[in-house]
């Protein structure tokens, strides 16, 4: 019996507490309710619609002067709806009387409330107003108040009127990487209809704060993806870093290096996601190895065109064999020469100059010039086969400004077919 009472006090506590429920709201003579937009009267009887399920249409008659609760409104093509309970809805007339409950009363009865914008009239429609993802100086009083940033970077501040703003309770899940579990648009708003962008395969990851609004998950800077098609990625094993290769971290960019060890988290066909020292990069999936991978080639001979070879086509232009170390196109100003000495290698296309320090492997100093630019950098990786649209190459070296060249070949970044 003691068991008893000790729950039903228990339970008398409970309902006692005024911050386990929310208390009962009245604004402008009458009780307000928990997503309740406004009110509205009628200045004489009139009949309202709605549309059933297997598309018939049921009517009723609504008395002038009463009032009826407001839950949702619509505006588009310079017109406007209001939603009433059972699925209703009046286009506003000089019949409708409509008045909007300030938008800081409608936020007092959610726990945690998130705004969304619901003008179909507005590019903003679908829009999130959340305080350090876009918007800044986010204040809610009748309206909503914030504040973003021009292209100049000056701080400009706006104004949207609170009825045309949906509440909803925003929900905490745990923060980390998420993945998608089928092919997917990412969203500007979490809301459908809301604008978008690319499509994400099915695989690709998210870093996310776990805030959860209307049915999605934001991701990312201020991207939205249901929630239904997400889950949180767990870690599969130990990868490393096939050859160097630039990474995308945090909305950057980031160079790994052959060797360099990390567990996979996810990937799909050309994408892969890995855990770095606490860090989250992408790279190609195919920059990935389960084991340690071969040390990196060293290249000492054969690294220009070689002397068999008579034409290279790039489908921009043919480049033909026209002496020793030249190729000459049909073109004025198109060729390709190249030299060697005994600390470099020299490669020139179409007035663009490479240097490549001797010997030849990841990490090794080059040069690229021209105009009057002169650009430095470290052999990004070499890649022990590579495959174009003219077949596939060993040993090919990629530089830090992503051009590709063959031994045996030179430069086949673009190139079509060879002859020999």
């Amino acid at each position: 019996m003691k068991k008893y009472v000790i729950t039903l006090l228990i339970v008398l506590v409970f309902l006692a507490n005024p911050e386990s429920s929310k208390a009962e709201l009245q604004w402008d003579g009458a009780q307000v309710v928990k997503g309740q937009t406004g009110k509205m009267t009628f200045t004489k009887d009139v009949k309202v619609y709605k549309k059933n399920a297997n598309g018939t249409y049921s009517s009723m008659t609504v008395k002038h002067n009463n009032y009826f609760r407001v839950y949702n409104i619509e505006k588009y093509d310079n017109k406007t709806f209001y939603w009433m309970s059972s699925g209703y809805r009046v286009q506003a007339t000089d019949l409708v009387v409509f008045k909007k409950i300030p938008l800081d009363i409608r936020a007092s009865l959610y726990d945690n409330p998130g705004y969304i914008n619901i003008n179909r009239q507005d590019q903003s429609y679908g829009s999130h107003y959340i305080a350090g993802v876009v918007y800044h100086n986010i204040s809610i009083r009748e309206n909503l108040f914030y504040s973003d940033y021009n292209e100049t970077g000056d701080s400009i501040d706006h104004s949207i009127d609170g009825a045309d703003i949906r509440i909803v309770e925003t929900t905490k899940r745990d923060e980390g990487l998420y993945m998608l579990t089928a092919d997917a648009q990412e969203l500007y708003g979490p809301m459908n209809g809301a604008k978008g962008s690319r499509k994400n395969s099915k695989g690709t990851a998210f870093p996310s704060l776990g805030i959860e609004i209307n049915g999605y998950l934001m991701v990312g800077s201020g991207l939205y993806y249901p929630v239904t098609l997400l889950e949180p990625v767990k870690k599969q094993g130990k990868r490393y870093i096939r050859y160097g290769v630039i990474a995308e971290v945090n909305g950057s960019q980031k160079e790994l290096k052959r060797f360099d060890e990390g567990v996979l988290l996810t990937e799909n066909d050309t994408t892969a996601w890995i855990e770095i020292d606490g860090e989250v990069y992408s790279v190609p999936k195919q920059a990935l190895a389960t084991i340690r991978p071969n040390e990196s080639p060293i290249i000492t001979t054969s690294f220009l065109p070689n002397d068999t070879l008579q034409q290279l086509d790039y489908g921009a232009g043919v480049y033909k064999r026209t002496a020793n170390n030249r190729f000459e196109a049909q073109n004025v100003n198109k060729f390709i020469d190249y030299y060697e000495t005994e600390k470099t290698f020299n490669y020139e296309k179409d007035g663009i100059k490479y240097v490549f320090e001797k010997p030849v492997t990841e990490g090794s100093r080059m040069t690229r010039k021209f105009s009057d630019s002169i650009e430095e950098g470290f052999i990004r990786a070499i890649h022990y086969t590579y495959t174009t649209e003219a077949g596939t190459f060993s040993n090919v070296v990629e530089t830090p400004f992503g051009d590709i060249f063959a031994p045996g070949y030179g430069f086949i970044r673009g190139l079509t077919s060879y002859e020999k």
